[in-house]
């Protein structure tokens, strides 16, 4: 970093992989007198990726909140000049500014945009987003506006308490009727990114940190008040009430965004905030993939975002990653994040997600089933989502446990096709890869490891049971229709055969190799043993 005068600036090397700095960036750190290199570079990265991520002309007003003083926290990303039609920030009332953010005292403290909607905005298309350090359950609004019946906006609250009915939270954004736009969603904590959107007239939705929380498809045109947005109160026409006692680390108002922007919006604002050390929430990795399913998921813990981090790129280097339709990591600690699908994080029956019925027990270790009325719905059906002579399935088991249990797959009415794997079902181990029932020896006694049943061939399909292959006999029949199940095997949409033992590990996919089950087992004990659950 070099000063001249009152101007800062990045250094703009030229050296072999080392990017030049964005003039966007550089005018806001220069309009700013950010002299911190750390905060100079989350500014310059946070640039890039919004562009890169094709949402930064959607922006009309970007507020970083970086520095430790309301001086340096009032510009506009996007046109940092020090005017009110730049969209600059004035802060009015009881402000408490830091490397955290901005504080408002929850009494009088509010900032004027100069972002009056009805002049700046497009009705039926826009949003408002903000970033709380806060839980709070308080009746406020954290930005917006408003007329005085409030049926002109757009405004977002944060988790509210009692308001309009409704006991814990309301988050929403609204146009020409509270009723007919309002959109509602049931919150716990305050804090982390937040987003209320209008993409069209039936499309209105809430994001908390890239996810859909609320969404409202009545087909209503909204008008925009003719008021400046507020940012931590509400202003109705020039009275500003409702005032937020939420930390702000950052806030925005622009075009409206489609799910995968704002998803990528968040994932930018999210790595701009851990970059500086303040992030809530969920951790930011290296990999795309692996960054998808850590926000999808709702991971919060570093050390199970690395280790999934390592586990994408490990399973990429193997070309393992092309071969995987579902990948089910558990981690996290609850059904809520145990279900989702590595492979595909979205939380729908189409991306396999889990569905988790019966007695289950979700921790840090993995996902334990009563062995009684336990299963988990993959929704993937073998006959439309396998290959007859390509499959493989996997389960990592914690627990030690011979027994009539089977840990996952599905069968038709008759047995004859099926697709499931087990360990030690009554001192015989199993895997039937689309025939029927197949059979082998122990190697083991002890039910723990992991172990995968795969078929590359229509003669023969082979089973690994930690690291070791046994070649099984056998023709491929067919593919059933039933979906896969998780903690038992769906044998015609009936349940049988419940498992009691704990997974820290699953998987859905094409055929392996030796090679390819020898390297699976390495990236997954891996990935267990840094999460100190290995076996």
């Amino acid at each position: 970093m070099i000063g001249y005068g009152n101007s800062v600036f990045l250094r703009r090397s030229t050296g072999p992989g080392i990017p030049p700095v964005d003039p966007d960036a550089q005018a806001f750190i220069t309009a700013a007198a950010i002299t911190d290199p750390t905060q100079q570079a989350a500014i310059n990265t946070l640039v890039v990726d919004l562009k890169g991520y094709n949402v930064w002309t959607k922006m009309k007003a970007l507020y970083p909140i970086v520095g430790d003083t309301a001086s340096q926290q009032k510009y506009n990303l996007k046109d940092p000049r020090d005017l009110d039609a730049a969209f600059r920030l004035q802060f009015l009332g009881g402000w408490t500014h830091s490397v955290n953010g901005a504080l408002p005292n929850g009494t009088n403290a509010y900032a004027d945009t100069f972002l009056n909607p009805s002049v700046n905005l497009i009705s039926g298309n826009n949003h408002i987003g903000y970033y709380s350090r806060t839980d709070a359950s308080t009746n406020s609004i954290e930005i917006g506006t408003g007329n005085a019946s409030g049926l002109l906006s757009p405004h977002l609250r944060i988790r509210l308490n009692g308001f309009f009915g409704f006991t814990n939270t309301l988050m929403y954004v609204s146009g020409d009727s509270l009723s007919q736009n309002q959109t509602n969603s049931t919150n716990t904590n305050s804090t982390g990114h937040y987003i209320g959107n209008i993409l069209a007239f039936n499309n209105r939705k809430t994001y908390k940190n890239g996810n859909i929380s609320g969404l409202n498809t009545l087909n209503y045109a909204n008008e925009l008040n003719n008021a400046n947005i507020s940012l931590a109160a509400y202003n109705q026409n020039g009275t500003n009430f409702l005032y937020t006692t939420k930390e702000c680390a950052f806030a925005s108002i622009g075009d409206g965004l489609t799910d995968t922007e704002a998803a990528n919006f968040y994932t930018a604002v999210q790595a701009f905030q851990t970059t500086l050390g303040r992030s809530i929430g969920t951790q930011t990795v290296s990999d795309a993939d692996a960054q998808a399913f850590v926000t999808n998921a709702g991971i919060v813990d570093q050390v199970e975002a690395n280790a999934i981090n390592n586990l994408v790129i490990g399973m990429k280097a193997d070309g393992l990653w092309t071969k995987m339709q579902a990948v089910y990591p558990f981690v996290g600690g609850t059904a809520s994040t145990h279900k989702f699908n590595l492979k595909n994080p979205l939380d729908t029956d189409a991306a396999f997600r889990l569905v988790f019925s019966g007695g289950w027990t979700h921790s840090s270790s993995g996902a334990l089933p009563n062995g009684t009325n336990a299963f988990a719905n993959t929704f993937l059906n073998p006959s439309t989502s396998l290959g007859l002579n390509s499959t493989h399935l996997s389960y990592y088991s914690r627990t030690n446990f011979v027994g009539s249990q089977i840990e996952i797959g599905s069968r038709n009415s008759t047995g004859t096709q099926s697709c499931y794997l087990t360990y030690n079902f009554s001192n015989i181990a199993y895997a039937a890869i689309h025939k029927a029932d197949g059979i082998r020896p122990n190697i083991a006694t002890d039910t723990r490891g992991f172990y995968v049943g795969s078929r590359i061939l229509s003669t023969q399909e082979k089973y690994y049971t930690t690291n070791i292959a046994q070649t099984l006999s056998g023709d491929s029949v067919g593919l059933n229709n039933f979906n896969i199940y998780l903690g038992c095997y769906n044998a015609n949409l009936t349940p049988m055969f419940y498992s009691s033992k704990q997974t820290a590990f699953a998987s859905i996919g094409d055929g392996l190799t030796d090679t390819e089950a020898a390297n699976f087992y390495t990236r997954v004990q891996n990935f267990n043993t840094a999460l100190a659950r290995q076996v």
